[in-house]
C-alpha cells in the first residue's frame, strides 16, 4: 500500500466513525429527552396519586422505564467514547504518516542515560523510536514495550512467534484499532496494577473462616426476621434495635482492616471493565499464529471474572454513602459481606488475574508492532540469524521520511568484523551508526526494519555515542566514556557477543593520546565476540585496515563543495574520506576571517 492509499484508509475510516458518532449522539438526545418526559410523568403521578390511590400502582412500571432508559443511555454513551476514540485514532495515524509523532506517548518515564545503548539511540523521549511506535495505554503495557524495545529476547524461536504474531495482526487493522480504543479509555493511576497486584497477594481474613460464615448467614436473617415481626407484633422492636447494635459491633471490631481492605481495592470498577472490554476482543478474534492463539487461551473467561469483580468493588464503594451505609450494615453487615464475597473471589482467580493483565499487556504491544508494520509496508521482516553476521540492503533511518531518507548497504561478520568510517562534520556518520542501531534494536524486538534485506543476530547491542558527565555522582565527561568503554571490554572478555557502536572515541582527551587509546581499542576489539562500527574523524584509525586486511574495512561518507556551497549525498562509500569542512564552516560563518 503506498504512503497516499495509507493516507485515504484512515481518511475513510475516519468519515465512517464520524457518520456512527453522529448517529449515536443523536440516539443519546433522544433518550435523554425520553428519559426527561418520563421523569415528568412520575412527578405528575405522584401529584394526582394523592387524589386517586390506584395511579401508585403505576409507580413501579414508571421507575422500571426509568431504569431501563439509564441503562440505554449508559450504553450508548459508552459507545460514544469508543468511537470518538476510534475517530481520534484515524486523525493521529494519518499525522503519524506525515512524521508528527507529537500526539503519542513519549515514553520518557523510561530514559536511562546509563542503559547500553537506549539514551544514545534514542530510543525513549520526545521523538524517540518509543513514540513512534508505541499506541500502547495502559501503564503495563508501556513498561512492556520499553523492556521490548531495551532487551532482546531469550531465544531465536521466541523473536520468530513474535514476528509471525505481529504479521498476522498488521491484517487485523480493525482489531488492532478496537484493542486500541478500548485501552484509551482505561483511567490508571500509575501505580494501579502494583496495587492490585499487592491486593491479589493479600490473605484474607474473612473468608475461609467458618466463623464468618455463619455470622454473615444468621445475623443478617435473624435482624431482618425481627424488623418483619416489630411490625406485627408489640415488643419485638427492641430486639431488632439490639439485633441491630450487635452488627455494628461485629462491624465496628473490624472496621481497622475493612478500611484497609477497601483502600486497596476501591474505585477500579471502571478500569476493571474496560480491562473485560479488551479480553473479551482477544478471546472473541480467531488466530492462525501460535503466539495469538495463546493469547486467546489465556483471556479466556477473563472477561466475565473481571466483570465480575469489578461489580463487587463497585458493591463495596457503595459504603462510603452514609444512608447506604447505616441502612446495610444495621441488618445485612454489609461491609463485611462484601469482604467476603471479593476474597472468595480472590482465592478462586487471584491466580489468573495476572496472566489476564499481562495478556492485555502483550496485545497492547503487539498490535503497536502491528500498526508500525501496517504503516510502514516497504519494511522488511528481518531475518534473525545464529552466525555472528550482520548484512543489510537500502537500510535507513525509520523516523525520518520517505522523502528525505537516505538509504546505504553493510556487510560485517566473523572474519569482517570492524568497519572504520571516516568523514567531514554533517556528512551523516553518526546518522548511519543511529540507523543501523535502531534497525537492529526492532529487530530484536521482532519488528519490522527499515530496509529492504536485513540480517542481525541474536545479539546484545552497546553504544558510546553521548556519554554524559555528571556532578551528581563526581564523574567527568572523560571518565564517563571510560566506564562505558570498560563496561563493553568486561562482557566481551566474559564472552558475551556484542554489537559495539562507538562514535568518536575518546573525545575527552588530547589528540595524540586520543589517537593511540583508540587504536588500542580497535587492537583489542578485532580479537573479541563482536561487530563494530566506529565513526571517526581520525584518519589514522583507517591506517589499521592495512595491518589487518579482510578484518577491519574504511567506509566513508563525503562532502562536496562547489562554488562556496557545502551538500552532502549522504551515500556510504569505500575507503577514508577524502575531504574535510571544519575551516570551511568557521569562515562561511565568520567565525574566521576569509584568506
Amino acid at each position: 500500500m503506498t504512503h497516499a492509499a495509507l493516507h485515504d484508509f484512515y481518511q475513510k475510516r475516519k468519515s465512517f466513525f464520524s457518520a456512527s458518532l453522529e448517529r449515536v449522539n443523536r440516539k443519546i438526545r433522544i433518550i435523554s429527552n425520553i428519559r426527561l418526559a418520563v421523569a415528568l410523568i412520575f412527578l405528575t403521578t405522584l401529584y394526582f396519586a394523592f387524589a386517586s390511590h390506584p395511579l401508585f400502582y403505576a409507580f413501579p412500571v414508571i421507575l422500571a422505564v426509568f431504569v431501563f432508559l439509564v441503562r440505554i443511555h449508559s450504553a450508548l454513551f459508552d459507545r460514544k467514547v469508543h468511537l470518538e476514540n476510534l475517530e481520534s485514532i484515524q486523525v493521529d495515524e494519518r499525522a503519524a504518516l506525515d512524521g508528527d509523532f507529537s500526539r503519542f506517548n513519549t515514553g520518557s518515564e523510561f530514559i536511562n542515560i546509563r542503559h547500553p545503548y537506549s539514551h544514545d539511540l534514542d530510543i525513549f523521549g520526545e521523538g524517540s523510536v518509543f513514540q513512534c511506535i508505541s499506541r500502547c495505554n495502559t501503564h503495563g503495557a508501556k513498561q512492556l514495550m520499553a523492556e521490548y524495545l531495551s532487551s532482546k529476547p531469550t531465544s531465536v524461536e521466541e523473536l520468530r512467534v513474535r514476528q509471525e504474531a505481529i504479521r498476522e495482526l498488521a491484517m487485523k487493522p480493525d482489531f488492532t484499532q478496537e484493542v486500541q480504543a478500548f485501552a484509551m479509555q482505561v483511567q490508571e493511576e500509575p501505580n494501579d496494577q502494583r496495587q492490585l497486584q499487592q491486593w491479589l497477594d493479600q490473605r484474607s481474613f474473612v473468608f475461609g473462616r467458618s466463623y464468618y460464615r455463619f455470622v454473615l448467614t444468621v445475623f443478617p436473617l435473624l435482624t431482618l426476621a425481627l424488623v418483619v415481626c416489630a411490625f406485627f407484633f408489640d415488643g419485638i422492636g427492641k430486639f431488632a434495635l439490639i439485633a441491630a447494635a450487635c452488627q455494628w459491633v461485629i462491624t465496628g471490631l473490624h472496621l481497622k482492616r475493612i478500611k484497609a481492605f477497601h483502600q486497596s481495592i476501591s474505585h477500579r470498577k471502571t478500569t476493571l471493565d474496560r480491562f473485560a472490554g479488551i479480553l473479551s476482543l482477544i478471546e472473541g478474534e480467531k488466530y492462525s499464529s501460535a503466539l495469538l492463539s495463546d493469547l486467546g487461551q489465556q483471556a479466556r473467561n477473563g472477561d466475565k471474572k473481571l466483570k465480575q469483580l469489578g461489580s463487587l468493588v463497585r458493591a463495596l464503594d457503595a459504603r462510603l454513602n452514609v444512608l447506604t451505609n447505616l441502612v446495610t450494615n444495621s441488618l445485612l453487615l454489609y461491609d463485611l459481606q462484601c469482604v467476603y464475597r471479593l476474597e472468595r473471589w480472590r482465592e478462586k482467580s487471584a491466580k489468573h488475574a495476572l496472566t489476564w493483565l499481562r495478556t492485555i499487556c502483550e496485545a497492547e504491544v503487539l498490535c503497536s508492532f502491528a500498526t508500525f508494520t501496517f504503516n510502514h509496508p516497504r519494511f522488511a521482516f528481518p531475518a534473525i540469524t545464529p552466525e555472528r553476521r550482520l548484512s543489510a540492503k537500502g537500510v535507513g533511518h525509520p523516523l525520518l521520511p520517505d522523502t528525505v531518507r537516505v538509504v546505504n548497504d553493510i556487510r560485517l561478520d566473523r572474519q569482517r568484523s570492524v568497519m572504520i568510517i571516516t568523514g567531514a562534520n554533517m556528512a551523516g556518520k553518526s546518522t548511519f551508526l543511529r540507523s543501523l542501531g535502531v534497525n537492529v534494536v526492532l529487530a530484536l524486538a521482532g519488528a519490522p526494519v527499515c530496509a529492504s534485506e536485513f540480517v542481525c543476530p541474536l545479539i546484545d547491542v552497546r553504544s558510546g555515542m553521548r556519554t554524559a558527565d555528571s556532578l551528581k555522582d563526581h564523574q567527568s565527561y572523560f571518565y564517563a566514556e571510560l566506564h562505558r568503554l570498560k563496561s563493553i571490554m568486561d562482557d566481551l572478555r566474559e564472552g558475551k557477543p556484542l554489537l559495539v557502536l562507538l562514535d568518536e572515541i575518546l573525545k575527552g582527551t588530547n589528540s595524540t593520546d586520543k589517537q593511540a587509546g583508540s587504536v588500542a581499542l580497535v587492537k583489542q576489539l578485532i580479537e573479541q565476540p563482536c561487530l563494530v562500527v566506529i565513526a571517526t574523524h581520525d584518519l589514522a584509525l583507517g591506517d589499521l585496515a592495512g595491518l589487518y586486511p579482510g578484518r577491519i574495512v574504511n567506509s566513508c561518507f563525503e562532502s562536496n563543495i562547489d562554488d562556496g556551497l557545502l551538500s552532502f549525498d549522504y551515500k556510504l562509500r569505500a575507503g577514508l574520506a577524502q575531504k574535510m569542512n571544519a575551516t570551511f564552516l568557521m569562515k562561511k560563518m565568520g567565525i574566521l576571517h576569509p584568506d
